[in-house]
């Protein structure tokens, strides 16, 4: 995991001092725990001094000193463990002494032991609250830190010590003795003349060695458990001999009662006139923080194997939930086109919104997990804001007027700029938000208006804001608004429905252009949202005729259609009904093929028989031979058909997984005539000139 490379970088750079050390292990801190402010403290005899600190102002200076009494710190110290308030507001609240003293919303700190005992407080905070609990792993990375950090101050205190009395060594030993017996630390002393070589006393019980038996170089290397790191550690005592550099390197032993131990040394050479004469150092038992990393190492693959299941998970029902609704729309997409009366068209029409309801909600659970397992793209194109407001207009304008609700539009200050953007990802952004107006608003208007202002260099910083009349939001609420899955209140929930993963959806997709939502409302008097969204300018002239230029094909006369020799390589009989007469209404014929075996072997037939397909849907998956395997079988055969693959798995990685395979257009199920249309439109274009529509 890189946070844990990232400690064992910092603490193992010899370059680095102390504090920068402690700085650099407190920014990973933050990071990590998604708080602004870190501070290692000393603490002793009430008294509360800053060691270290980081904040977003460097406000908090090292040296600062305070009543123990007046930090929250206090709590620590009493509680000689970890304390956790993620919401101060609510725990402890306004009754906790240091309320009024500051600005704090959120605090986590552990106690810094040294030796087996306290050195002080290891806390981050925040004057924002958070959200949500602190997590287990949280509380593994403040323990990580704060052994580290410990580990740091000891290892700080024990070779400043040796540092400072290097040139009176001989003088001072029974005081380096007494001092690094203090620090569990074991000091060495490589004489480069003599090839004599001393340890201490402690580091000899760390080997559970005879403190009276003597110490050779090459029984100091054969404590060393593997061999290769043995010949690392003998040939970088040669190395800083010569260069005169300290080092410091991890290694495990086996010590001489058998038991594997995992020891840090660090050496530093003693040099005259260019000359080294001795090298000493100091090793101290790490045993413990090793195996804390190694726990920690697993947690990790175990959370994301977790992730890996669960996506793989979604992608099957993705399939599996898809693949039924695209009967169900396919069919009742057929119904409609028969003569229904009056009645029966109501309730194919209410059966189709609900079909549609079905869909969204399979969509905004499989785009939350693409943003929350990092997996969302974004394609970058020109878009013309102003149109896709006004293409997203029409639908929920429909809706207001059912409710008698009035719709006004403000976009005149995008109206002359194009910007690159994923036009797919905005328009989500827009439909979350206008269907919460039109769902939350029985009376009144609902107003959507943009801002546009310059930011730099070809880049603009853009609003979209809209505006309801509905019923408003709590306060309580709009803390958590944004938060998948709690977006609602339950009587609200049971009333409007919903997955409530939209507005996370819509911050997700924001936080990607830079920018932020905010919520203005109070229950009873509706509900602003903002949208700021940070968009670089595109080439309005070229680009936006590229882009029109690249739709504008010319739609296939009826003999085309009718004499194209069609595949469909389909396993569902459900959706082999749906897709045959989707196609008949398009005016193609069709052949079918229940898996891709089937599939191929008809190719393969109408390629002896000189009586080639045309076009080939092509569903991914499949029992005895899917559509991939298929598709790479029929381009082994030196066949160039247009192959389009249809798959119900809308998870980030499947259309590329199609393309690579061989195919040459990607259809998520459930699809519509209207869909299939444009597909058949475009890659059966190359006949149009072959023939005349006689009609």
């Amino acid at each position: 995991m890189s946070v844990i490379k990232d400690l064992h970088k910092i603490t193992t750079d010899g370059g680095l001092s102390f504090s920068e050390k402690v700085a650099r292990l407190l920014e990973i801190g933050t990071e990590v725990l998604g708080l602004e402010t870190g501070i290692v403290s000393f603490v002793q005899n009430g008294t509360y001094t800053v060691v270290q600190a980081i904040s977003p102002l460097n406000e908090i200076v090292s040296g600062a000193k305070f009543p123990l009494s007046d930090t929250y710190c206090a709590d620590t110290v009493n509680a000689n463990g970890i304390v956790a308030y993620n919401d101060i507001d609510v725990m402890p609240g306004n009754s906790h002494p240091c309320y009024a003293l500051y600005t704090l919303k959120s605090y986590l700190a552990t106690p810094i032991h040294v030796n087996a005992a306290l050195y002080g407080t290891l806390n981050f905070s925040s004057t924002t609250s958070k959200s949500d609990s602190f997590t287990a792993l949280d509380y593994d990375y403040l323990l990580l830190l704060a052994d580290w950090i410990g580990a740091e101050v000891a290892r700080e205190q024990a070779l400043s010590e040796i540092i400072s009395q290097k040139n009176a060594l001989e003088e001072q030993n029974a005081l380096l003795n007494q001092i690094t017996e203090l620090a569990g630390v074991g000091t060495w002393e490589l004489d480069l003349e003599s090839g004599g070589l001393k340890w201490s006393a402690s580091l000899k019980r760390m080997l559970q060695m005879n403190e009276k038996q003597d110490i050779t170089p090459s029984h100091a290397l054969n404590f060393i458990a593997n061999k290769k790191v043995r010949n690392v550690y003998e040939s970088k005592m040669e190395e800083i001999a010569i260069n005169g550099n300290d080092w410091a390197y991890e290694f495990e032993v086996i010590t001489d009662g058998g038991e594997k131990r995992w020891l840090e040394s660090r050496a530093h050479p003693i040099m005259k006139n260019g000359t080294c004469l001795k090298i000493i150092g100091a090793t101290r038992d790490i045993t413990e923080r090793f195996n804390t990393t190694q726990s920690l190492k697993q947690k990790t693959a175990i959370a994301e194997q977790a992730l890996k299941a669960r996506s793989e998970f979604l992608a099957n029902m993705s399939h599996e939930i898809r693949t039924p609704i695209h009967g169900v729309q396919g069919m009742l997409e057929t119904l409609c086109s028969t003569s229904l009366n009056e009645k029966q068209k109501e309730y194919t029409h209410v059966a189709m919104r609900s079909a549609e309801s079905l869909l969204n909600i399979v969509n905004d659970i499989l785009d939350f997990s693409k943003i929350d397992s990092g997996h969302m793209t974004y394609d970058v194109e020109p878009v013309n804001l102003k149109e896709l407001i006004e293409q997203q207009i029409p639908m929920f304008r429909r809706l207001a007027d059912k409710k008698g609700i009035e719709f006004i539009t403000e976009t005149a200050a995008v109206s002359d700029t194009l910007f690159l953007a994923d036009s797919l990802r905005l328009s989500q952004i827009l439909m979350n938000l206008m269907n919460n107006a039109v769902k939350f608003t029985d009376k009144g208007s609902i107003k959507i208006s943009t801002r546009c202002t310059k930011y730099g260099a070809g880049r603009f910083r853009v609003k979209l804001i809209v505006t309801d009349t509905g019923i408003g939001i709590s306060d309580e609420q709009q803390k958590v608004i944004f938060s998948p899955f709690l977006q609602a209140e339950e009587s609200t929930q049971r009333r409007f429905g919903g997955t409530g993963l939209g507005l996370a959806i819509v911050n997700n997709i924001v936080e990607h252009y830079d920018g932020n939502v905010e919520v203005s409302s109070a229950i009873g008097e509706g509900a602003r949202f903002i949208v700021t969204m940070t968009l670089d300018c595109a080439n309005a002239g070229v680009m936006k005729e590229k882009a029109i230029a690249a739709n504008k094909v010319t739609p296939l006369c009826k003999r085309v259609l009718s004499e194209s020799r069609v595949l469909v390589v389909e396993d569902n009989e459900i959706n082999q009904i749906v897709i045959k007469e989707q196609l008949k209404e398009i005016g193609v014929s069709v052949e079918l093929a229940n898996n891709g075996a089937l599939g191929l072997a008809k190719v393969t037939s109408a390629i002896a028989r000189k009586k080639p397909y045309d076009l080939i849907f092509m569903d991914c998956h499949m029992p005895v031979m899917d559509g991939l395997a298929a598709t790479k079988e029929i381009r082994a055969l030196g066949e160039t058909v247009p192959i389009i693959a249809l798959t119900a798995n809308a998870l980030s990685g499947e259309k590329e997984k199609c393309l690579r395979a061989g195919m040459n257009d990607f259809i998520s199920k459930p699809v519509g005539v209207s869909r299939l249309g444009d597909c058949i439109n475009f890659h059966l274009s190359y006949k149009q000139e072959k023939f005349k529509d006689p009609a």
